[in-house]
């Protein structure tokens, strides 16, 4: 097992009330869990919480999360330090909005891979290239000389998948990856994103509003609602004998 969640609750500041409450379920390598649900019910708290990062104020309370068979919630600053990027990435809902604007490409991902290896200046750019010539971006040089705001949508997401799977990870949080795109877009994304576990053998938690993207994808759904787990199983349990209806499009 990859992932153990027990017992999760998740609180903000001194609300004695958990935003987040007894969340369960667990993740085996080269499986994707997708967590669906209306907005505010808690998917991206889950996984911000996976890795360490909730914002300010938020705090678990309450439970457990195992990774390969360390405790998260027993992590320094420095263990977070070497797990993220490493073991654990994260693709955001747009990638673009979390690069520096005033800051090229290459800069960014040439520093992000120099942080985390011992690579020289030339091996991170050579390194680069290959990611982004994998996610099929084409002139990955222009790529690196360009800044995230002359990219499309499309680009930028391809780049921070690239840049999320340059090491590797066991484990890919992805927090609404293809919600941002055109419909086109979304179905190239989504179908690099499979590729991607089925060629490396990550592990995948997917956030979507998208019903029918977490039937694709998934080996697993969970279905939030007002910071409960409102229904959890294999997706073909839970898609044809749910015991509540669920929306195709939240």
């Amino acid at each position: 097992m990859l992932l153990d969640v027990a017992h999760l609750d998740i609180s903000y500041g001194a609300n004695p009330k958990p935003t987040v409450q007894d969340v369960n379920f667990t993740l085996n390598e080269g499986e994707v869990l997708t967590i669906v649900g209306e907005s505010g019910s808690g998917k991206t708290t889950v996984i911000r919480a996976i890795l360490g990062c909730l914002s300010a104020g938020g705090h678990v309370s309450n439970g457990d999360i195992n990774f390969a068979g360390r405790d998260l919630l027993k992590f320094s600053n420095s263990d977070w330090l070497d797990l993220r990027g490493k073991d654990v990435s994260m693709i955001f809902q747009d990638s673009g909005a979390m690069m520096n604007p005033v800051q090229t490409i290459g800069h960014q991902y040439i520093e992000y891979i120099r942080t985390h290896s011992d690579m020289s200046k030339e091996e991170a750019k050579q390194r680069a290239i290959d990611m982004l010539a994998r996610m099929n971006l084409p002139n990955p040089e222009n790529i690196l000389n360009s800044y995230a705001f002359e990219l499309s949508g499309g680009m930028r997401q391809r780049v921070g998948i690239a840049m999320a799977i340059t090491f590797h990870p066991k484990l890919l949080l992805a927090d609404e990856p293809t919600s941002a795109l055109d419909v086109t877009t979304q179905a190239q994304i989504v179908k690099e994103l499979m590729n991607i576990i089925k060629k490396g053998g990550a592990s995948m938690i997917v956030v979507t509003h998208n019903i029918g993207v977490a039937a694709y994808m998934s080996d697993k759904i969970m279905v939030m609602a007002g910071g409960r787990v409102v229904e959890y199983g294999n997706t073909e349990d839970v898609i044809k004998n749910q015991k509540k209806p669920i929306p195709r499009s939240f």
